[in-house]
């Protein structure tokens, strides 16, 4: 997460020095994301704004009142990982607004930054893309900040939907749709508002992390999200939803999943034949920095 806030801090240096690119479409944060990551999460600021702050200072030299400054123009953060057993990928995409008191120095190339051209196909926009210790960001316009993997592919697709004007062929819209995140991963994330929500495309290891136990239930997906406890602030209420392959595993998981959790303080609910939902796991906001990585 680190290269989240190295992007934020960037973003007013190539706001202020560039200029802008002529109207176009809006385009929102969670469309520069692709579908190839196995694990997803989006942070709004009205969720917990003090996540945010505390994943700055963790990550950059700042004050604790500079680092509460800038959590204040982010509105949320949409991230997509990859974790192998010797690194995590990433693929971010921020949606903030910083002022111009916060210009910094940091992507110079007295800094170590580097500084190349990207122009996606069929277009006429030229986009900086900055590189630092094989970190890629960029900066598509004055709302958005992109990095990680695959920045410039990120920039194509903020450049075609921008560009209203550009005509593509037929098998290139194709190819760009089967990029997209599903509607239905795509909804669930954007509708993060007052919560925390992730979905693990590829479960077992993400419940490896959250458990400690190595599980073995043949599951498709795991979503869910992180709720503020409104009787205790250090704490959240975390909400599951479990989707198996068939109804036989569900059977089998749900046994392993209520030793796993020791549901004496949540709720368990099967719906349909393959889905377990399970409601009201507390957990002190520190796991969660902690499960995070921050």
């Amino acid at each position: 997460m680190m290269a989240v806030f190295a992007a934020i801090v960037g973003f007013s240096a190539l706001f202020f020095s560039c200029k802008s690119l002529p109207a176009g479409n809006e385009v929102s944060a969670i469309e520069l994301l692709d579908n190839e990551s196995s694990f997803y999460i989006a942070i709004p600021k009205n969720a917990d704004q003090e996540l945010i702050t505390r994943i700055i200072q963790n990550n950059i030299e700042i004050s604790e009142k500079d680092a509460k400054s800038l959590s204040d123009r982010i509105e949320k953060v949409y991230c997509g990982l990859n974790r192998s057993r010797n690194s995590t990928e990433i693929q971010v995409s921020v949606d903030a607004s910083i002022p111009q008191k916060y210009v910094p120095s940091l992507l110079n190339t007295k800094n170590g930054w580097t500084v190349s051209k990207f122009i996606p196909d069929n277009s006429l926009n030229v986009y900086p893309v900055y590189s630092y210790a094989g970190m890629s960001l960029a900066f598509p316009s004055d709302r958005l900040v992109c990095l990680g993997r695959d920045v410039e592919k990120m920039l194509s697709t903020y450049d075609r939907l921008f560009s209203a004007e550009v005509i593509y062929v037929e098998e290139n819209n194709e190819e760009t749709e089967a990029d997209k995140l599903s509607p239905e991963l795509y909804a669930f994330l954007e509708g993060a508002d007052s919560e925390i929500r992730f979905c693990a495309n590829k479960p077992q290891s993400f419940l490896t992390i959250l458990t400690g136990a190595q599980l073995d239930l043949k599951l498709i997906d795991v979503s869910g999200a992180f709720i503020q406890d409104p009787k205790f602030n250090k704490q959240y209420i975390l909400n599951l939803s479990f989707n198996f392959k068939n109804e036989t595993f569900l059977k089998a998981g749900k046994s392993l999943l209520t030793l796993a959790f020791g549901l004496t303080n949540s709720q368990s609910e099967i719906v349909g034949n393959t889905t377990l939902k399970i409601n009201g796991i507390k957990i002190d906001k520190n796991q969660l920095y902690k499960l995070l990585s921050l």
